[in-house]
């Protein structure tokens, strides 16, 4: 087994997709091409090489499936082993490193996408608070440049507006979230009421 090297943001991405549902090679490829998932997708060669990474990791297992046709050929499926759900569980409760809140910020995303079925609330607020104070941090950066006399130039000046505004927009997204999750803690314990009253309360909304 590969140790001691840290998994590429690739490979996260793909142990990510098979601890939601085991998945063969080309299922994988149909979810990059057809989903917004394939933004995460590097290259068009660099799926199989990952798949046989994370398998010589101990990371995932392939199982054979049978063919649905007499003349197919018979179907890697992967699955994650015990391993690689606990590699998948301590990447998606990782603090947020503040150095990484722009440059990750899409992982960042995912991890919180991937939260749902497995950190409770608390976990989960923590995780975006934490989210909310470095990007609130990093615009503060982004507009104290603005500020400045190191820029040069008019399009300098309208480009750092764009940064400011796309990582305002995060931020805002955050601070959203929390308050829409933390609405979700107060509602009624019946259960049927409290399905209702979620499916009914209003989930974060774009910015106008």
């Amino acid at each position: 087994m590969m140790a001691g090297r840290v998994l590429t943001d690739f490979e996260q991405v793909l142990l990510a997709m098979i601890c939601t549902a085991p998945c063969s090679g080309y299922e994988l490829k149909q979810r990059f091409s057809t989903t917004p998932m394939g933004v995460y997708k590097p290259s068009s060669g660099s799926l199989y090489p990952a798949l046989r990474r994370l398998e010589q990791r101990g990371l995932v297992r392939a199982q054979r499936s049978r063919a649905r046709q007499a003349t197919a050929r018979p179907t890697r499926v992967y699955e994650p082993t015990a391993m690689g759900r606990a590699a998948h569980l301590a990447w998606v409760r990782a603090p947020v490193d503040p150095a990484s809140i722009s440059p990750q910020l899409g992982m960042h995303l995912l991890r919180f996408v991937m939260m749902e079925p497995l950190l409770d609330r608390h976990e989960i607020l923590a995780f975006l608070r934490s989210f909310e104070v470095a990007m609130a941090a990093f615009v503060d950066r982004l507009e104290r440049h603005t500020a400045s006399e190191q820029l040069l130039g008019r399009h300098a000046v309208l480009a750092l507006d764009h940064g400011i505004a796309v990582h305002r927009a995060s931020l805002d997204w955050a601070r959203r979230t929390i308050a829409h999750l933390d609405a979700l803690a107060s509602l009624p314990t019946n259960p049927e009421r409290r399905q209702r009253l979620t499916a009914d309360s209003s989930a974060p909304r774009p910015l106008d």
